[in-house]
């Protein structure tokens, strides 16, 4: 990018901050553009309806023209000047309302259909921090070794929870929806939680989805016998509550030798295991001469015994 482009971009630095400041009621949404990085677009129609909405405020914003008359000549010039590029769903993208793979299109005419991004990246102090931040992160990871060892087992035993915690919550969203399916609709907790084009914090939103399905015969008669089948677990859990007991005790203990077996690790008490399945030569030598013995031994023993018989 030349030194004269950069220059006039930075005169429309206010106006992107304007969209882009916190509360300002403008819808921005993430997506992935052409699998390279994330960017924010928004809709046309929200554009003209922001725009509209805070018109002198704005106006005031946009630099080297006059042709500012209404919201919609406001986006026609931006999209003139390449300030924002009209992008569209890519080919490999789901069909939902927010599309998350997007791609630059070739018609840069504004409708209020269409989807749009600011070409002007505009340098964010919070991005510093993020970066300072992961920075210092992937230090402190490589000075695991040197950890003091209560940190350590610390970070051993939240690795734990935090794996039991994901499986947990996956094996509820399981059961709620097969016994909510049951009666003839679908819910799912965090239903974008296996999505990877969500991102991470998209990933649990919505909090919950229900929707009702429309069942025939065949979904109806395997919901009945669904039911009575759940019925009868239900019955049995309460006739045999030890066997329910019996799980959770072996969970426990199973956890309980998981945090030792870690713990040992971590102090340098369990052997290796390529030590412990590959003995060395000393102990094959001393492990033959024990063999050897017990057979000595056996074999006198079974002489001595004959001899008695005798």
């Amino acid at each position: 990018m030349s030194q004269e482009r950069k220059e006039f971009e930075k005169q429309f630095y206010p106006l992107y901050q304007h969209y882009h400041q916190q509360n300002s009621g403008f819808k921005l949404r993430e997506a992935n553009f052409n699998y390279q990085k994330k960017i924010q677009y928004f809709k046309g129609e929200d554009f003209i309806k922001f725009t509209t909405t805070n018109f002198e405020e704005i106006k005031g914003l946009v630099p080297l023209t006059d042709k500012k008359k209404d919201a919609a000549q406001i986006a026609k010039y931006l999209i003139e000047c390449k300030i924002i590029w009209r992008v569209d769903r890519h080919r490999d993208d789901p069909k939902k309302k927010w599309p998350k793979l997007l791609t630059l299109v070739r018609d840069q005419s504004f409708i209020e259909d269409g989807f749009y991004t600011w070409s002007i990246d505009v340098k964010n102090k919070m991005n510093s921090i993020k970066l300072a931040a992961i920075l210092i992160g992937v230090f402190l990871i490589c000075l695991f070794p040197i950890w003091p060892f209560s940190f350590k087992y610390g970070i051993f035993k939240f690795t734990i929870y935090l794996l039991i915690f994901l499986i947990g919550l996956q094996v509820i969203r399981l059961l709620l929806y097969s016994i909510i399916r049951l009666f003839g609709y679908e819910f799912w907790i965090f239903p974008n939680m296996n999505d990877d084009s969500y991102g991470i914090f998209g990933s649990f939103l919505p909090i919950y989805l229900l929707t009702k399905y429309t069942d025939g015969k065949l979904e109806i008669v395997l919901r009945f016998i669904g039911l009575v089948a759940f019925f009868l677990l239900i019955y049995f859990i309460i006739q045999e509550p030890h066997h329910l007991t019996n799980i959770t005790d072996a969970t426990g203990q199973t956890l309980d030798d998981v945090f030792l077996w870690g713990k040992e690790k971590m102090e340098g008490k369990q052997e290796p295991l390529h030590r412990r399945a590959i003995p060395d030569l000393s102990e094959l030598i001393k492990q033959a001469e024990e063999d050897s013995q017990n057979v000595i031994n056996n074999e006198n023993l079974d002489n001595h015994e004959t001899q008695n018989d005798l």
